[in-house]
């Protein structure tokens, strides 16, 4: 089966770059013909998705709001150039059969924003030309009658769909992102403290982590200040991703814990980070099923996080983390980092951190795709 899958982004570190590329390789290996639709279809994009995975460059302009339109108009020209059974868009665009919903749903995430904005801050996200193109392109996508199926990532992202656009509940499938438990995995019985010291972690310190990109969706202002309440002064705050800390630092040195928060900057290798932490803190204000969370569960690291992230469906309250209503409550933010600063070096948290995520593979991920991906081009035929 020849498959075009639509992606502008390919060859950078985050969460969905990285899924695309499993997903990519499980595909290709299973014996299919891979297109990947891309604007940054160079010998980077190559390397990252490997052999027998073939790349189309999309020619994009503009500013934000022109990229993604431009994106959304010209793959859909190349596309009916193009001889495939089945187009599998992880874009909001304007040609597929399915689509993957791993962003989530943006209707979503503008109303989960909206309260921690200033009135001005408001007004212009409610005028913003990049959430209105976005909108329109949602809205458009899922109401196209070619759109055969949707995968969602998390149970809240299907529910988010069907509640802003009234999308069959039958046509909507929930397929949970992978996990490479040959990368994310505990390290060696008693070795968190070690790996941690060979971090530069004083022995003994206890270790709370943050680890992604969008520090200000992510709440990481919220984790400084709950940090700052916590009685232990030894703690540690580590910060694991890309983005500007100048803000964070001087947040930090107005709490007067400076000292004990360090920003590492983006890393390669995330894994040592997990099996070195004690917890792992992500107040976020929207994720549809973050990454972090899964591959910190995987390393046996108990995780805070709110109900605004998909990935709380693996968590269990007081067992191997908690679920935080709101991501600026500081005093719960606080209470819950108090409790698995405490708790989360146990060997029970740590187990039932890493059992809560055992049965997730990228194999699984990607045969629960490719049936869906059967199933469309089927319909397509039929």
């Amino acid at each position: 089966m020849k498959i075009a899958i639509l992606r502008q982004r390919v060859g950078a570190l985050g969460g969905a770059e990285a899924t695309l590329g499993y997903l990519v390789r499980g595909l290709a290996a299973a014996g299919h013909e891979v297109v990947v639709y891309a604007v940054d279809a160079g010998p980077e994009a190559s390397q990252a998705l490997g052999p027998g995975v073939s790349l189309m460059t999309v020619p994009v302009w503009g500013g934000k709001a022109g990229r993604l339109l431009s994106y959304a108009l010209n793959s859909r020209r190349l596309l009916k150039q193009d001889g495939v059974e089945v187009v599998f868009s992880l874009e909001r665009t304007l040609f597929q059969q399915v689509y993957r919903a791993g962003d989530g749903c943006h209707r979503e995430w503008l109303d989960r924003r909206a309260p921690f904005l200033s009135p001005a801050a408001r007004l212009g996200q409610q005028f913003s030309l990049f959430h209105r193109v976005m909108l329109g392109l949602e809205g458009r996508l899922f109401t196209d009658p070619g759109l055969v199926r949707v995968i969602a990532n998390s149970r809240q992202v299907k529910e988010e769909i069907i509640r802003h656009y009234q999308v069959d509940p039958d046509k909507i499938r929930v397929i949970y992102n992978g996990l490479d438990h040959g990368k994310f995995r505990p390290g060696p019985v008693g070795s968190g403290k070690t790996i941690g010291n060979q971090l530069g972690a004083p022995p003994g310190a206890k270790i709370i982590l943050f680890v992604g990109s969008g520090f200000t969706r992510k709440g990481l202002a919220y984790l400084i200040e709950a940090f700052s309440c916590l009685t232990d002064q030894e703690g540690l705050l580590w910060v694991v991703g890309k983005g500007s800390v100048r803000r964070y630092q001087q947040l930090a040195a107005r709490l007067g814990v400076e000292g004990r928060v360090k920003f590492w900057g983006p890393r390669a290798e995330v894994a040592p980070f997990y099996q070195a932490a004690t917890v792992l803190a992500l107040p976020t204000i929207y994720d549809p099923c973050s990454n972090v969370v899964l591959e910190a569960l995987g390393c046996g690291c108990p995780v805070v996080t709110t109900e605004g992230n998909g990935a709380k469906e693996f968590i269990t309250p007081g067992v191997n983390g908690a679920i935080l209503a709101q991501p600026n409550d500081i005093q719960a933010l606080a209470q819950a980092l108090q409790e698995f600063s405490a708790a989360g070096r146990e060997p029970q948290v740590r187990q039932k951190a890493q059992e809560a995520v055992a049965h997730l593979s990228w194999d699984l991920t990607t045969s629960q795709t490719l049936t869906v991906l059967e199933e469309a081009a089927a319909k397509g035929r039929g």
